[in-house]
């Protein structure tokens, strides 16, 4: 029989903005070691990639509509020539090849309970280093400003087409994270609405604006900022362990102030933007050896002006698959703390700061 202080209990927590529940565990995972070298290093030392999205196989995918290059120390916007793609780039953004959504969907609207309607919309593949093994996690602060001032730039002139309610990006790194391809890449996909998550975010911001007068976001940082759950801090942006992790190694980066337009943001915060992202994901990446992940950009949209959010990054280590709980009832268990992560992350992404900063 186990007596009281032998007992482990867990708490029930909900999610910041929504009604969403998390179950977490009491007991204490070892934390891992510190490991000098990384897989990305490793593979790049021992494997040769056959990748269509390499430099030299421009052929095997449709024609770039922007394409970054750097000549005299200067970048360049061009564009692919119909058979002559260009060579020696940086960035190259190409149409997917299995477009989720398409500009010219075939299908027409129906009515609930088979409810539908056209799939319309632009999928892009944004190739973001010509390195086969540079993502994120690993990826030189100068590549890094290079890729978020490009994704401002098509975010911004996607927003310009007709019947685009919502642009999302998103990162897919590893087939466990449904990736579509190995080479490291953004996906740039235009909706006709808004998603539901981003929905239900601006509607709780726009109702604690209404009743309290402040930015559901902006509290969370005044609450998390320098507490047990913050991972890592910079001038511009905070990454922290959310309260109500959904999964196991959930972290969020903010910006500090409010802000809800990523579009609008400075060459100094896309900067910073760039210094916290590779610090929290280079140290994610040492502290669970290299793990799939997903990365998720949550903004608001340009065009429903009404449905504002202070944005933010989302990222999603896929340590542990869904079970039938998280599937079919929307209740989560995280079996780690978000202070126990918060810890551990914190620890290995100072270590990856630091490094950048002695790189300096």
């Amino acid at each position: 029989m186990l007596k009281g202080k032998d007992i482990q209990l867990g708490e029930l927590r909900k999610d910041y903005f929504t009604n969403r529940i998390v179950l977490t565990s009491s007991e204490k995972n070892e934390p891992p070691k510190l490991r000098k070298e990384d897989k990305h290093i490793a593979k790049k030392k021992s494997i040769e990639p056959k990748c269509s999205l390499c430099p030299g196989n421009e052929k095997k995918t449709k024609p770039a509509d922007m394409v970054l290059i750097q000549k005299e120390g200067a970048l360049i916007k061009m564009s692919d020539e119909e058979d002559d793609p260009v060579k020696g780039w940086i960035i190259r953004v190409i149409p997917s090849n299995k477009p989720a959504v398409t500009p010219t969907p075939e299908r027409a609207y129906s009515d609930r309970p088979l409810y539908s309607e056209p799939s319309h919309g632009h999928h892009y593949i944004m190739i973001t280093s010509p390195n086969h093994y540079e993502d994120f996690t690993n990826m030189s602060i100068e590549q890094l400003i290079n890729v978020l001032t490009s994704m401002q730039d098509k975010v911004r002139g996607l927003y310009g087409q007709k019947k685009v309610s919502y642009v999302a990006v998103v990162m897919n790194i590893g087939k466990e994270a449904s990736a579509k391809y190995d080479h490291p890449h953004l996906e740039i996909i235009t909706l006709p609405c808004l998603p539901p998550i981003i929905e239900q975010e601006a509607l709780a911001a726009q109702k604690s604006m209404n009743e309290l007068g402040i930015c559901p976001m902006c509290a969370v940082i005044n609450v998390e900022v320098g507490g047990p759950r913050q991972i890592l801090a910079t001038e511009n942006f905070a990454a922290i362990a959310p309260w109500a992790s959904s999964q196991s190694y959930e972290f969020w980066i903010i910006p500090k102030t409010h802000k809800t337009s990523f579009l609008k943001s400075t060459q100094k915060e896309i900067s910073d933007l760039a210094l916290i992202l590779r610090c929290t994901l280079g140290g994610m990446s040492r502290a669970l050896d290299t793990p799939p992940f997903n990365l998720v950009f949550h903004l608001s949209s340009e065009k429903k002006t009404t449905r504002q959010l202070h944005w933010h990054i989302e990222v999603y280590p896929q340590k542990s698959r869904l079970g039938g709980l998280e599937k079919g009832m929307g209740v989560y268990f995280n079996q780690i703390k978000p202070e126990q992560v918060a810890g551990e992350l914190g620890e290995y992404s100072r270590h990856e700061l630091a490094k950048i900063i002695g790189i300096k």
